[in-house]
């Protein structure tokens, strides 16, 4: 259930296993997402090992300045130094759509699109699923990859969730200089605002609260540039031009279990994340790796099973929790100063950039998530 990237994923690297899967999405149609993703290193090998790489829309991002405002301490990672030839890329969210959307119909999974569900059964045997349109479908393992739009069908499932009471401001800008595959990420009082490089511009991430998000959205263009400038200094350059502005509320959503009765709960149905740090969707991307090599380590007619279901759930608790408590701790220490005042944060930064173990440990945390136990 759900054609995004990580439903999708889970599909796509589980064909031609001899399995018989179907990929149902409640949109009519692909989504035309004009999104920019961010995907870690880590994910492009996943997404390559499922033949899903986008030909096009895609960025490199061979280093990260991290910064503070107001305090002292920056550090810089580069993917040299990893040994890496980025640390990451920027997506075109479509391009990602329709690189997986091609993969699945080259291998004959099919995406039904239009299927808005309408009532889940599950039983010991299998879970059934019934759609508007009348068709049901059965099968030994219903996979969750929708959002949680239809989490509060299945019993026993809940969701905790923190209002950060913030939007993410989002926009693309130009600066007078060439961004040579940085990204930054600056950390504020009033929260995180990030840098990310896309073709010949950057995409912006600016946190803040309600009422400023919707003021900045409401300035003109060249009064918007100045406050970035102000808000964000000139490491990255003079910001020349803007475009495209949103925003989205901050929210995280972290569900009970990832698994239930013939049901596993992936991506962003599972955990909703903060964008500090590009986290969420690598998250969900390793949730679908996890899922697809279950499922091929598990007999066919065992497929759902209690047993498997639990080894699932175990080899993605750590990181899972990890990835949640990274987040959430980045947003609340440097937002806080009563959790680590300004100076901290400062040490900590410095200690980053003396010591090559530190960001070494800090990236690779970043890019392939907390080891397995």
């Amino acid at each position: 259930m759900g054609a995004g990237p990580v439903g999708a994923t889970v599909a796509a690297l589980s064909a031609g296993r001899g399995l018989s899967i179907a990929v149902f999405e409640a949109r009519s149609a692909p989504s035309g997402d004009r999104r920019t993703l961010a995907l870690s290193h880590a994910s492009r090998a996943f997404l390559e090992n499922a033949r899903a790489w986008p030909t096009s829309g895609t960025t490199p991002i061979a280093s990260i300045h991290i910064s503070q405002k107001g305090g002292p301490g920056r550090t810089v990672i580069d993917a040299a130094e990893q040994g890496l030839p980025a640390l990451g890329y920027t997506v075109a969210y479509g391009a990602l759509e329709a690189a997986l959307d091609a993969r699945l119909r080259e291998v004959g999974v099919e995406v039904a699109y239009g299927s808005s569900c309408e009532g889940i059964e599950l039983t010991r045997d299998a879970a059934v699923v019934r759609f508007a349109s009348g068709r049901e479908a059965r099968a030994r393992l219903l996979v969750l990859a929708d959002g949680g739009a239809n989490s509060s069908r299945i019993p026993g499932i809940s969701y905790e969730t923190k209002d950060y009471g913030q939007l993410a401001l989002t926009a693309a800008v130009r600066t007078d200089r060439e961004h040579g595959g940085r990204a930054y990420e600056r950390f504020t009082p009033q929260g995180p605002a990030a840098l990310l490089p896309v073709d010949d511009r950057y995409a912006l991430v600016w946190t803040a609260t309600p009422d400023e998000a919707q003021r900045l959205l409401k300035l003109e263009d060249a009064a918007f540039l100045s406050e970035l400038q102000a808000h964000f200094g000139d490491r990255a350059g003079r910001f020349v031009s803007v475009a495209a502005r949103a925003a989205f509320p901050l929210k995280l959503r972290t569900v009970n279990t990832p698994v239930a009765l013939r049901t596993v709960i992936v991506g962003n149905a599972a955990q909703a994340l903060h964008p500090i740090a590009g986290q969420g969707l690598n998250l969900g991307l390793r949730d679908a790796v996890e899922l697809a090599d279950a499922l091929a380590a598990t007999a066919r007619e065992s497929l759902g099973d209690d047993a498997m279901l639990s080894a699932y759930r175990e080899a993605r608790r750590r990181d899972a929790a990890r990835g949640v408590a990274f987040t959430d701790f980045l947003v609340s220490a440097f937002a806080d100063a009563r959790r680590l005042p300004t100076w901290g944060r400062g040490f900590a930064l410095a200690t980053l950039d003396l010591f090559p173990t530190a960001r070494r440990l800090l990236a690779e945390r970043m890019i392939r998530g907390a080891p397995a136990p």
